[in-house]
């Protein structure tokens, strides 16, 4: 891709490697307006999360008398109480702290795991590669909400449980995507001539196969964070993930089930909005990235 720009009155040639891989990746990133308006919706409620236990303060799971589902738009309750009488703008801010910080910790112990196990079976191959390649097929082949409800079973409902139930199916895509980028990078020329200036395994693959392997995994991370944050509130939604009083998404939509949204739909609508818009803007972020680092898009700019 070349451009001309005008330079008082000279003109200048700017190539795409000249501006380098990731400044293009940056420019085509912010170029999308959906993926801009999806950043800011995150953002928002990234600080919403961060600022509201502040701002909110006070006790957000004891019921109080007298107070049940009151509407939104109320002075001393900006979206309502739910049908205990509980402030749902504290419950929400809270929610979406517990969904990105158990997304924070799913997304980095599935991203570790599936590059360590997916680019040692892409690089050294064998029966390495074969017993990993089966385990992802073996793991596939199982809902899994049922391994979710599997490992909460034995081992009871934590925060530590459900993190450890996301990461036992988090790590599949990963590994299976870190894998295929590894197998088309270890025959290239610049692997053979790091061999051959007497690299060992460990120097290729950290300065040359990972940094190469890498734009798919960003897009990887992103659907990561957005499938943790529903598989959370799928399984709190089944009563089998956070349970009261924690005030996580699927614990309050399952309220809202048992309360009857129909006489006050915002205990229904707040949490459920709201989880729209934290999967839905980081997925948008994902498809977004994901268009940037595609090399056959990028050459058609």
């Amino acid at each position: 891709m070349t451009a001309v720009l005008p330079l008082g009155v000279e003109t200048v040639l700017v190539t795409t490697e000249q501006i380098g891989y990731w400044e293009d990746v940056r420019r085509r990133f912010f170029r999308n307006k959906l993926a801009i308006a999806a950043l800011t919706v995150l953002v928002l409620l990234v600080l919403l999360a961060i600022l509201g236990p502040i701002i909110a303060r006070g006790d957000y799971t004891t019921g109080r008398l007298g107070y049940e589902l009151k509407r939104p738009g109320d002075h001393r309750w900006i979206l309502g109480t739910d049908s205990l009488g509980r402030d749902m703008f504290k419950r929400v801010v809270r929610g979406i702290g517990i969904s990105l910080s158990l997304a924070a910790g799913v997304t980095i112990a599935t991203t570790l795991l599936g590059m360590v196990l997916g680019g040692l079976a892409g690089y050294i191959g064998g029966f390495f590669d074969t017993i990993v390649s089966r385990t992802i097929d073996a793991v596939y082949a199982i809902p899994y909400v049922l391994i979710g409800i599997a490992i909460i079973s034995i081992f009871g409902r934590s925060f530590w449980t459900l993190l450890g139930s996301l990461v036992a199916v988090g790590w599949l895509s990963t590994a299976r995507l870190f894998r295929a980028a590894v197998l088309q990078i270890r025959g290239q020329d610049f692997i053979e001539a790091a061999r051959a200036t007497g690299a060992d395994t460990r120097r290729i693959l950290l300065n040359h196969v990972v940094p190469n392997a890498l734009p798919p995994v960003i897009v990887s991370i992103a659907f990561t964070i957005a499938g943790s944050i529903l598989s959370e509130s799928i399984y709190s939604f089944l009563a089998i993930g956070f349970t009261e009083p924690r005030p996580a998404l699927g614990v309050m939509l399952l309220d809202a089930r048992k309360s009857g949204f129909e006489v006050s739909p915002h205990i229904l609508f707040v949490p459920a909005v709201v989880l729209i818009l934290l999967t839905l803007s980081i997925a948008i972020i994902g498809d977004a990235l994901r268009d940037a680092l595609d090399p056959k898009l990028r050459g058609a700019g």
